[in-house]
């Protein structure tokens, strides 16, 4: 998902005017499509209004440190062409790269579609974690089909052995819903 973007972009570079690299921070309105190689379906699709670079503070002291933020992250996903290995990976790239590790989208938006409905996830804050987890947090709105739900947190995080995404509430070990990915070999 934003893993691909980001190892994209991180790996390599894209060069727009001469030979200079560019990276995140560069691209405002940035829009990416992702399509299945044998199939030519597209299973993802990224957006985001701008990456800024921002130095925390502590009290009256600053950090000399710099954390991305990703403003208003969007990402769609059909869960139809996309395998849970790929997107373990993808959360894996992400949650190593050093400075990236720390970014956090404000908000976020993540839509999974599949065949028996849509997922919508809204959230204040969300980011990848070490475990290549994706965690959301700040009034995080669930809504699967007609029902919808209220929550502190959220956890996306994937089941290779069954090929699905699992979405958990905070800490807990039940996922709250399993959403099934590709069946195609």
């Amino acid at each position: 998902m934003l893993a691909l973007l980001i190892c994209s972009l991180l790996h390599e570079p894209v060069a727009l005017s001469g030979n200079s690299p560019h990276s995140l921070k560069d691209f405002q309105g940035l829009k990416l499509n992702l399509f299945d190689e044998k199939t030519g379906r597209r299973y993802l699709k990224v957006s985001y209004k701008e990456v800024v670079a921002e130095k925390k503070k502590i009290g009256f002291l600053t950090m000399n440190l710099s954390f991305l933020k990703i403003n208003d992250l969007r990402i769609e996903m059909d869960a139809n062409y996309i395998k849970s290995t790929k997107i373990s990976s993808l959360f894996q790239k992400v949650s190593s790269q050093g400075g990236i590790r720390y970014a956090v989208a404000e908000p976020i938006r993540l839509i999974i579609r599949n065949p028996q409905s849509n997922v919508r996830i809204y959230g204040q804050k969300g980011k990848f974690n070490a475990d290549g987890s994706l965690r959301i947090w700040g009034k995080v709105s669930l809504i699967h089909g007609t029902d919808s739900k209220e929550m502190d947190e959220l956890s996306i995080t994937t089941d290779e052995a069954q090929n699905c995404l699992l979405l958990t509430e905070k800490k807990e070990r039940i996922p709250l819903l399993t959403l099934p990915l590709c069946r195609q070999p």
